[in-house]
């Protein structure tokens, strides 16, 4: 699950740059949110931190174990 969500994460963070570094969207439409776009690229990845850090930790604990 933490590989789909990272690959996730990638790609709209790859959407995001494109709409406001490319194409300037933002500057044309203002109605577009792209502050919100950033924000939820970031939050994104820290959900996928925090996926990654836990399923370490249950494979730790489920090696630890044999």
């Amino acid at each position: 699950v933490a590989i789909f969500m990272f690959s996730a994460a990638c790609a709209s963070a790859s959407l995001t740059i494109f709409f406001m570094w490319d194409t300037h969207l933002c500057g044309e439409y203002s109605r577009l949110a792209c502050r919100q776009f950033g924000l939820s690229v970031v939050l994104a990845f820290i959900t996928w931190l925090l996926q990654a850090a836990s399923s370490f930790s249950g494979f730790w604990l489920l090696v630890s174990f044999f």
